[in-house]
């Protein structure tokens, strides 16, 4: 009956977690949860007041040496391994923060994207098709290659593009793709699937940043060489 009713208390706090996050957590609490998964059907709120009793603080909690946390009641190596995994984990969440602020690409110029792609097809024979991922400063969340053809032909699949940008949460992306045997200059097919994918995109509240061909060390912006069509008519 006990377990049963431990069982039941811990899907209500993960329930909570899940619904609420750690805002509506008091400290205690949170290491209650955090216990979980280290101590098995066991209460575990004795051990988290044990624990904020003995250090005075949840982040002394989590700087605290594993020999003094196994010191508290109810602490074995295994919960004091986790509470220092998640000390770590704390600190390398915040490094990789700020690394990737420091030199994370922002794609925010057709220059700079042009830039930025044409690097990633050095070598390459195949024709292939790379979409970047953006957030709202246009910094890169994650690139990758989409598909691979031929010498020739690489199919557009928007639908992939579009549902790789919405798992990644992205304002927006940019893609790129190479003429390996060729000029960098657009062919009337590449014209007619930037605008394919422009619609596809701009349907789920996306943003074509702009569709980039390489060759031969240099690249061409299909979308600027719209944006220069469309001012000629003007």
């Amino acid at each position: 009956m006990a377990d049963k009713l431990h069982q039941n208390h811990r899907e209500r706090v993960m329930e909570k977690f899940r619904r609420f996050g750690l805002d509506v957590f008091s400290d205690h609490e949170v290491l209650e949860l955090l216990l979980f998964f280290a101590i098995p059907r066991v209460d575990t709120n004795p051990t988290a007041h044990r624990l904020l009793e003995r250090f005075g603080s949840l982040h002394a909690v989590l700087e605290a040496p594993v020999e003094q946390l196994c010191e508290v009641q109810g602490i074995g190596p295994r919960s004091a391994d986790l509470l220092k995994l998640s000390f770590a984990l704390c600190a390398r969440y915040q490094q990789d923060v700020a690394k990737s602020e420091r030199h994370s690409d922002k794609l925010n110029s057709y220059e700079k994207i042009g830039e930025y792609f044409m690097p990633q097809f050095a070598g390459e024979q195949d024709e292939v098709l790379l979409a970047a991922y953006l957030d709202g400063t246009g910094r890169v969340i994650k690139c990758e290659e989409i598909a691979r053809g031929g010498h020739a032909h690489v199919p557009v699949d928007a639908y992939k593009i579009a549902s790789g940008a919405l798992i990644c949460h992205a304002a927006g992306v940019a893609v790129a793709h190479n003429h390996p045997n060729g000029t960098a200059t657009p062919s009337e097919a590449d014209m007619l699937a930037t605008r394919r994918l422009e619609q596809t995109l701009s349907g789920l509240g996306l943003q074509l940043v702009d569709h980039c061909v390489v060759a031969r060390g240099k690249y061409i912006s299909i979308c600027r060489l719209r944006a220069g069509q469309m001012g000629q008519r003007r």
